[in-house]
């Protein structure tokens, strides 16, 4: 039984909090004019695909195509495709907000009520709906720490001279953007469960790669050719590249901490490894105050509490949760 070994099981996906929190950082580094984050996404997408092909060789097992690793690959592309979808339509910390909660919710969902290849029973549901409560409030006052830090600060955000018309079919969408971005996301790691014996956990992880590469390839050449209209295939400086590259990297290896928790002889539930997963925007925060500077005053002091929350919410969902 996973309880038994618990600290350690709960160990992998905080490392994938790490490294899921820290690739968006990797955007932050080139130079010049900003890439378009669908091209971005694309770039990822390969840079996800280049490491899985790497996982053999660590493993020592051979290359395997299972179609179910290949469909969480695709699954990945697509959430990350409604996240930019949803940003420009009601803004950064309201899409993160959304999309953390929905795919919070949708990921226990499916390892507490989902099919019996998913689902485990649920230790304490009352006391597992608390500890998702908790886990909703620490994400909601990380993503709005500088508004909360400005209510205690006694100060009002400066508004703009002239009122932006926004359009309430346009804030819908964003909202359904951001909702759908998290139902994938919270669903990235389900196709595993069905996967043939001889593909399980990390085996799977050239599929994933290979999924994510075709997806991401569709979806970037589909965007730029009916969406942008552009001629041509989409190019990218060096700088962009690589930096995209780096970040499907670093969040393959954040996958593959993921995929290793659940697996033997871990095998931490879904239903608690994937909540746990969406609260990466804690070391996301981290960046934001150790080096870049972002987040400064009494915002810090506002993420801390939101971090302690959080850190609150994962310790009760791995007491009670399924499979405890």
């Amino acid at each position: 039984m996973w309880p038994t070994r618990r600290p350690w099981a709960l160990s992998w996906p905080g490392c994938r909090l790490f490294f899921n929190g820290s690739f968006p950082a990797v955007s932050r580094l080139p130079s010049g004019p900003a890439l378009d984050p669908v091209l971005f996404n694309g770039l990822v997408a390969v840079g996800v695909f280049l490491t899985s092909l790497m996982v053999p060789l660590f493993t020592g097992g051979a290359f395997l195509f299972a179609p179910a690793g290949a469909a969480g690959g695709a699954v990945f592309v697509i959430a990350a495709l409604f996240s930019f979808i949803a940003i420009p339509r009601v803004g950064l910390a309201t899409a993160q907000a959304v999309w953390s909660c929905s795919a919070i919710l949708t990921s226990f969902t499916w390892g507490a009520f989902g099919p019996g290849e998913i689902a485990l029973p649920v230790g304490d549901i009352t006391r597992s709906i608390a500890a998702l409560v908790v886990l909703l409030i620490g994400v909601l006052i990380i993503v709005n720490k500088e508004k909360i830090a400005l209510k205690f600060d006694g100060e009002e955000p400066d508004k703009p001279k002239k009122e932006k018309k926004v359009d309430p079919a346009d804030t819908t969408a964003g909202l359904v953007s951001a909702m759908t971005c998290g139902f994938f996301g919270g669903s990235i790691l389900v196709p595993f469960k069905y996967l043939p014996p001889d593909v399980q956990g990390m085996a799977a992880v050239p599929s994933f790669g290979c999924g994510a590469l075709v997806m991401g390839t569709l979806l970037t050449l589909g965007y730029w050719t009916f969406v942008k209209k552009e001629k041509g295939l989409p190019t990218s400086s060096f700088e962009w590249t690589l930096a995209g590259i780096v970040g499907g990297a670093i969040w393959s290896a954040g996958n593959c901490c993921s995929i290793i928790a659940q697996s033997p002889p871990y095998s931490l539930p879904y239903g608690i490894a994937s909540p746990i997963r969406e609260c990466a925007l804690f070391f996301g925060g981290l960046w934001g105050i150790f080096v870049f500077s972002e987040i400064e005053g009494t915002a810090i002091g506002v993420f801390w509490a939101g971090a302690f929350t959080l850190g609150s919410g994962i310790v009760a969902l791995g007491l009670f949760g399924p499979g405890t």
